[in-house]
């Protein structure tokens, strides 16, 4: 049996209306994401928000101890794992309100893990 027109168009609206919960419900749980990472020597200590953006810096006791340039690149690198971190989030999360493997979950995951890659380790092992 075929639906008639008004079924169909009620059918569509549903769907839409389904749609656009998803998507406000995954924007509103997105806003809400951060990470933190502390460098394996607890000098730096650093939270991005969902954007990626450094949202808090903190630095620990042995940061006293270490050269300002050496500093430096700590939080630059610390900044990066919780920026990876956070996409590793935004993907689990997208999957769970889209489910896994769908095309809403793969293509933001892959949109994340293309702005955010994990850092790549260099030959002494330390992140780059």
């Amino acid at each position: 049996m075929s639906q008639s027109p008004e079924d169909l168009l009620r059918s569509f609206e549903l769907q839409a209306t389904e749609h656009a919960e998803r998507a406000r419900e995954l924007g509103e749980r997105i806003e809400q994401i951060s990470a933190t990472v502390q460098s394996a020597g607890g000098e730096v200590r650093v939270t991005v928000d969902s954007t990626g953006g450094l949202s808090s810096l903190a630095f620990g006791s042995p940061a006293r101890g270490i050269a300002l340039d050496q500093l430096a690149e700590l939080v630059i690198q610390s900044s990066r794992q919780a920026q990876a971190r956070l996409a590793a989030s935004i993907g689990e999360l997208v999957s769970q309100v889209y489910g896994p493997g769908s095309e809403t979950a793969n293509f933001v995951s892959r949109t994340y893990a293309e702005r955010f890659p994990t850092p790549e380790a260099n030959e002494d092992g330390k992140s780059r």
